[in-house]
């Protein structure tokens, strides 16, 4: 059986103890890596505090945005990184949201061939789904997350605290992926999740501690024997097949989770033309989406024809056989019902029915702004 295991330790007003842990790694300098906004909200702060508490700190920063989630950035991080004098004893920590937490991971991976990595997630998403994966990787021009490595952590170290200044954009992104959670693996929280959620976004830190809690479970349910997400941690991947395709074609405009969320309703919409889900399963994604704050349709300003062309370079190519003309997608039955061709919870899909339905989601989009 695999085995990842780490700490992630969840708070709330709770900086202090973050650094406290950060002093007990003994590093002989921790490398901060935030985006330039995170930077001023907590990076400043923080390396004020290690420098103080633990040892030498420094504070590198790269551009906002999914357009920036590159090679060109890892790469300029770490001739930075060493010109500061980064060896194998340094901490690198991962102060920010996915973008920064998978920037900052591969190069942990790679410099020295590996040091140690620690996150402070700072958003929603971060603290719920993308820190809990093994899984770093930055975006290539044909699509997201196709160049990276798996990297393990040594911790987690979250503060519900700082999700209070996020923009509502980010914290209805993180619904995105509680929705996800919630249809896919674990329905048990989609009537308290459904009477929570709320289009201001506004969330108090027990329903955040309790939103985080069931998403770490979840992911557990599907990754203690598949570390590496190639099994039973596909089932992630919900909603992520179209979701990818909006994100990158929106060059990040549209959020991860925002992305995720109109990807489960065309998963949810293809699975009911295919004769494997209702309409009811329908109308339950369309309802939480909505209820979650995120339009459920695809914004007028993305480029339908670049999504239907990114659909072919999904980062699920290659798990099943024989797929000319079909892409593997993530389907359910009914929530909490993942489909399976053999052992894993993918279906091959038609392209053709694939891109039907993102164009007809497109063209609600269209007929909504008319």
């Amino acid at each position: 059986m695999e085995d990842a295991t780490f700490p992630y330790r969840l708070g709330t007003d709770c900086v202090d103890d973050i650094v406290a842990r950060l002093a007990a790694h003994r590093a002989s300098s921790y490398v901060v890596v935030a985006d330039t906004t995170v930077a001023e909200l907590y990076g400043l702060d923080l390396i004020a505090r290690i420098a103080k508490e633990a040892g030498p700190a420094h504070l590198l920063t790269h551009e906002v945005g999914e357009q920036h989630k590159g090679l060109t950035t890892v790469g300029s991080l770490a001739e930075q990184a060493l010109e500061k004098g980064a060896d194998r004893r340094s901490v690198i920590v991962a102060l920010g949201g996915g973008v920064t937490g998978n920037i900052a991971g591969l190069l942990a991976a790679l410099l020295f061939r590996g040091v140690r990595l620690i996150h402070v997630p700072t958003t929603l998403v971060a603290q719920l789904d993308s820190v809990l994966s093994l899984k770093q990787a930055v975006n290539a021009r044909l699509g997201k997350n196709l160049i990276g490595t798996f990297y393990q952590p040594v911790e987690v170290l979250a503060d519900t605290a700082m999700l209070h200044t996020l923009p509502t954009r980010e914290m209805r992104s993180g619904m995105g992926e509680v929705t996800k959670n919630a249809l896919a693996i674990r329905p048990t929280m989609i009537n308290r999740l459904g009477s929570a959620l709320n289009t201001e976004a506004r969330y108090d830190d027990e329903t955040l501690r309790w939103i985080i809690a069931e998403s770490l479970a979840a992911k557990a349910d599907v990754t203690f024997d598949d570390r590496y997400e190639r099994r039973s941690g596909l089932v992630l991947e919900y909603g992520h097949t179209t979701g990818h395709a909006i994100e990158h074609a929106s060059r990040g405009e549209v959020a991860h989770g925002a992305g995720v969320a109109i990807g489960m309703l065309v998963a949810a919409e293809v699975s009911r033309r295919l004769g494997l889900g209702d309409a009811e399963l329908v109308t339950l994604h369309r309802e939480l989406v909505a209820a979650g704050g995120v339009e459920p349709v695809i914004p007028g300003h993305v480029d339908t024809a670049l999504v239907k062309h990114l659909l072919a370079y999904d980062n699920k190519r290659g798990y099943l056989d024989h797929l000319s003309g079909h892409t593997p997608m993530v389907l359910l039955s009914e929530p909490g019902k993942v489909l399976h061709t053999g052992r894993l919870p993918l279906v091959p899909v038609p392209l053709a029915l694939l891109k039907e339905v993102v164009d007809e989601t497109a063209a609600q989009s269209a007929d909504l702004a008319a």
